[in-house]
């Protein structure tokens, strides 16, 4: 797998260009431009403990992202779950989980503000339930050179009739990229969040990679290792965009 990533990105003639990512928890200072369409795919894959009898969980978003002018874009996203577990109890098979709306706003071009600033809203209907969750972030980044420094603060709660409790999740996730040359960062990025259900913080940590073969298509990459009891020992996710 490694070696073909490094041929397709030296192989390739162009640097992408669009929302392309450095990070895969962590968003950075981008929108679509006007006009362009890109569809994305998050694939990612998580666990409790290393052993051989913790349930593996599986997530895998579609996304469909449109730039509505060059600082304010619009996407949706189609949702799917699944569990797999020794304990046939545990596992769950794999299916429609939510389908949720984003929309994001850049208040200027990169490098005018001190720090350039971003914001973000998301709503998402889970499936087959009466739950609506809203999350808000403010998503802040700054250019060191070939560094990009990028945090974003995450605010989310749950309503519907089938929400016992409207806690207010507080999160974040924040990250450190270097520009190795324009079609490969290499970085860091952290993210959690205190959980809604037992106010428990989860932190995790792990590298990121993020690479352009083309000048429409990237990749972004980071394997997450928990940082404490609470959290996920492993969480890899990969998302890939493609402009249309």
């Amino acid at each position: 797998m490694r070696g073909l990533l490094v041929v397709v990105v030296v192989l390739a003639p162009a640097v992408a260009s669009a929302d392309r990512k450095s990070f895969t928890y962590t968003y950075e200072y981008a929108t679509a431009p006007e006009g362009q369409t890109e569809v994305e795919i998050w694939h990612t894959q998580s666990r409790d403990t290393w052993e051989s009898s913790s349930p593996q969980r599986f997530e895998e978003k579609l996304e469909i992202e449109h730039g509505i002018t060059d600082n304010w874009d619009a996407a949706m996203y189609t949702i799917f779950t699944q569990v797999a577990a020794p304990d046939p109890a545990a596992a769950e098979p794999l299916g429609l989980d939510a389908i949720s709306f984003e929309t994001r706003y850049r208040f200027a071009d990169r490098g005018q503000w001190p720090v350039d600033t971003v914001a973000y809203l998301e709503v998402a209907k889970d499936f087959g339930k009466g739950v609506y969750e809203l999350e808000g972030k403010v998503i802040l980044a700054r250019d060191f050179d070939r560094i990009t420094v990028a945090g974003n603060g995450i605010v989310e709660v749950a309503v519907g009739h089938d929400v016992a409790d409207h806690t207010v999740e507080l999160g974040w996730a924040g990250g450190a990229t270097y520009e190795l040359s324009p079609k490969v960062h290499l970085g860091v990025e952290t993210w959690g969040a205190r959980a809604r259900e037992d106010s428990v913080v989860r932190a995790s940590v792990g590298p990121a990679i993020g690479l352009a073969p083309s000048g429409k298509l990237w990749l972004a990459l980071t394997a997450g290792f928990g940082i404490n009891d609470a959290a996920d020992k492993f969480s890899g996710r990969l998302v890939m965009g493609l402009t249309l």
